[in-house]
């Protein structure tokens, strides 16, 4: 139910975003202001808290609105969001809104996990091979990890490439066992 929730009001500020050419600018306003609630810590809390009159709240959120350097837009949204009862969803928003834009520009994000550091070189040649299997421009997270042991895995969206050492030895002893 939140998804369903994040992803309507996500889609409502995107087509906003659309209308005017500043999605992409939308989408980093939320991210800024998700991520300075997230650091105040207390003071997110204190929003979304039924301890706290919900006059006491808006007036509180006005405030920081106020200081902030949100757009018009941004800031009315994130008003919506209180007046309506979901700013407590800001974050799922956020990252559905962010998906939007990285789908409306054809940009796929994904992670790479390796045993071992990489050259910048493998790195761009497993994003080509990535871009061609996926039809997108692959942006790739890389991660080290040495449980794999060795070889990598590559996730981008529901694709999962894994070609990695600890993934192979679990095959062969399922196999061994299955042949006993």
């Amino acid at each position: 139910m939140i998804d369903i929730l994040a992803k309507r009001y996500a889609k409502a500020l995107f087509f906003l975003g659309q209308e005017d050419g500043l999605y992409r600018a939308y989408g980093s306003e939320l991210d800024s202001f998700s991520q300075a609630l997230k650091a105040t810590g207390e003071v997110g809390l204190a929003l979304t808290s039924p301890f706290y009159a919900r006059e006491q709240r808006r007036q509180a959120l006005l405030a920081i609105l106020e200081k902030s350097s949100l757009s018009l837009i941004v800031a009315n949204f994130v008003k919506l969001l209180f007046d309506k009862g979901r700013l407590n969803l800001l974050e799922p928003i956020k990252k559905a809104y962010l998906e939007l834009c990285d789908e409306r520009e054809g940009l796929m994000r994904g992670t790479l996990t390796t045993a071992a550091p990489l050259t910048d070189s493998q790195v761009s040649a497993i994003k080509g091979a990535l871009n061609i299997m996926s039809g997108a421009k692959v942006e790739l997270e890389v991660i080290i990890d040495d449980t794999i042991i060795g070889g990598l895995v590559a996730r981008l969206g529901d694709l999962v490439v894994d070609s990695s050492i600890k993934t192979q030895l679990k095959r062969l002893s399922q196999k061994l066992a299955g042949a006993l």
